[in-house]
């Protein structure tokens, strides 16, 4: 099989890696601001990223439109484009590795990136981090071609740099280190057309870069300075929570380090290019989170991680015999392993997402005509999610729907202040956090008591309660 059918074929492998069993764990609150904004037809959609919030990440909404409408919305569907974006990244990486002459270094770079916790967790998230990875590859692997070719190459890295930056902002840092690799390599003349390549791009992107800057507040949830640790640094942008993985990654960097001169066979061109990729995202993010408005947290990485998957795989190829090597890259597997299990399981997203389960919770309970009620917290989130299971019941505290909200949550009244919309209503279904107040004792539970229902039954979820209260009086 020629070289390149055996980087894509690759590509395929890792793709179905990190899809499967990626529709177990429940939708999370950024996925539900995916699915809620990718439902918008595209004139409205963009009319309220533009106006609103997340314009950012307007490219990639439209796109999940039209995927999913295809496809659906499951988590199948959407989680399934992002394991295609890591299947393609898999593959571009390869590709890069096979045009810096190296095939069989290649490959590995691209089986240790399909295999890297990052990645697998980004494919099994509907957002749109894994196609950042694939975006990046691609703008490298024409950048490549272009110092080759010339002509219309550069104006083929210029549209894929465009789209790259216009889907994810913070990929306009591989403008510094393409520049870098250019100057530091052996076609330093070609730094002009790079330049001039990339200044169209980012007039191009300069929209949503411009909108990117306005809605800047909504990204303020980053933290402080302070949120850089030995963790968030070291560990989480190549591992994510497998922090025995990350350890033994920096391990194999390190004794590579010392045996510099085996990793010079990958070639030097390898090794800046690798470099070039890694470094400059990470000073460029940190350097602006530290002297002005925070923008580096892990997952923006992402992008980042096929230029860790070539110097790991330089790196490994320095550390001796192949019974070495091959010792490590298993050992490498094993230790990636548990996380790719524990993204995997019913409620691996944050906080323990399970707004499935009160969905399906909720549906088992209650039918058509009944009212929906959720406690101040995350579980709203799920009748945004899982619409199909609230089929036919009314929303008593909704007072300003999404997206004429102009957030990706609808403004919600207090019960006190709708209780007319009690009318006619026999079964008000009451969702509170489990590890609270019991059903009997909330302020909505009083509010309805007050209108004359009475709880009746309380079943508990992951993290919710569903209470079921029922009015002897209303109904037919």
């Amino acid at each position: 099989m020629p070289a390149a059918g055996r980087s894509w074929s690759l590509g395929a492998l890792a793709a179905l890696v990190a899809f499967a069993f990626s529709w177990v764990p429940s939708y999370w609150a950024d996925e539900v601001a995916t699915v809620r904004a990718a439902r918008l037809p595209p004139a409205e959609l963009l009319e309220f990223t533009t106006r609103y919030v997340d314009a950012g990440h307007t490219v990639y909404y439209i796109a999940l439109h039209y995927w999913s409408a295809l496809f659906g919305f499951s988590e199948a569907a959407t989680r399934g484009f992002s394991a295609l974006g890591v299947g393609v990244a898999v593959a571009l990486t390869a590709l890069i590795g096979q045009r810096l002459a190296r095939p069989r270094l290649a490959l590995a770079a691209g089986a240790l990136l399909a295999l890297m916790p990052r990645l697998t967790w980004a494919g099994t998230e509907a957002r749109s981090y894994a196609w950042t990875a694939a975006l990046a590859a691609a703008v490298w692997l024409l950048l490549l071609i272009a110092l080759d070719r010339g002509g219309w190459w550069w104006v083929a890295l210029g549209a894929a740099a465009a789209l790259s930056v216009a889907v994810f902002l913070l990929i306009a840092t591989l403008l510094i280190a393409q520049l870098l690799f250019v100057l530091l390599g052996s076609r330093r003349r070609a730094w002009l057309p790079l330049v001039v390549t990339w200044a169209a791009a980012l007039a191009a992107a300069s929209p949503v870069l411009l909108m990117g800057w306005l809605e800047r507040s909504q990204i303020a949830w980053i933290g402080p300075k302070g949120a850089f640790t030995p963790w968030t640094v070291l560990v989480e942008p190549a591992g994510e929570l497998a922090w025995a993985y990350s350890f033994a990654v920096w391990i194999v960097l390190i004794v590579a380090a010392a045996r510099w001169r085996r990793v010079l066979r990958a070639g030097s061109g390898w090794l800046l290019l690798a470099g070039c990729w890694v470094v400059v995202p990470f000073a460029v993010t940190i350097t602006a989170s530290l002297i002005g408005s925070p923008v580096f947290t892990s997952r923006y990485l992402t992008f980042a991680m096929p230029g860790l998957a070539l110097a790991l795989a330089a790196a490994l190829a320095a550390l001796g015999t192949r019974r070495v090597v091959a010792s490590v890259a298993i050992a490498l597997v094993l230790l990636a392993l548990p996380a790719y299990v524990g993204q995997r399981l019913p409620f691996a997203k944050p906080r323990e997402s399970d707004l499935r389960l009160v969905a399906q919770t909720v549906q088992a309970h209650a039918g058509a005509g009944d009212a929906i009620l959720f406690a101040p917290g995350r579980a709203r989130e799920s009748l945004f999610a899982y619409p199909q299971y609230y089929r036919g019941m009314v929303d008593i505290a909704v007072k300003t729907p999404f997206p004429a909200s102009g957030s990706f949550s609808d403004r919600t009244v207090p019960l006190a202040d709708r209780a007319a919309r009690l009318a006619g209503i026999r079964t008000v279904i009451l969702v509170i956090p489990r590890h609270g107040t019991p059903c009997t004792q909330t302020r909505d539970a009083a509010a309805l008591r007050a209108h004359g229902f009475t709880p009746t039954d309380g079943y508990p979820t992951h993290r919710e309660v569903v209470c079921r209260f029922e009015h002897a009086g209303n109904g037919g």
